[in-house]
């Protein structure tokens, strides 16, 4: 199991979560197969430093953007005011969107990204072009 981006993908994914400072960032990654063909940045409505969530109806109109694009979510970004590991809350929600979820630690400056498949594990994040 693997998530691919390209190098752009991971600088804007970067630029997301440095334009949300103090708070956490979040977005939808869009996709086939795991590899990221489009980003969908979320507004964090938490505007906290350790937790995000995102409104229901722009939940809504993610889903219908990329059922709209024939894409699907194969991922959730989102940023750390820490080294970039799920926390429990993060595990919480993993197990309702089992999806990658890819955490850029602001403080490292560098991405992981993990999966819940009956337990959280670290999956490869592969650079392309």
């Amino acid at each position: 199991m693997e998530i691919s981006l390209t190098a752009g993908q991971l600088e804007r994914l970067a630029s997301i979560a440095k334009d949300a400072l103090p708070n956490e960032s979040c977005a939808f990654l869009l996709g086939e197969d795991g590899t990221v063909t489009e980003i969908l940045p979320m507004r964090n409505i938490d505007e906290s430093q350790v937790s995000f969530s995102i409104e229901p109806r722009e939940l809504l109109g993610a889903y219908d953007f990329a059922e709209s694009k024939k894409l699907q979510i194969v991922g959730i970004f989102h940023s750390h005011p820490a080294p970039p590991a799920p926390s429990g809350t993060d595990r919480k929600f993993m197990e309702i969107n089992p999806v990658v979820w890819l955490i850029y630690s602001n403080t490292e400056h560098t991405f992981k990204a993990y999966i819940n498949d009956n337990e959280v594990r670290e999956v490869a994040v592969r650079i392309t072009g």
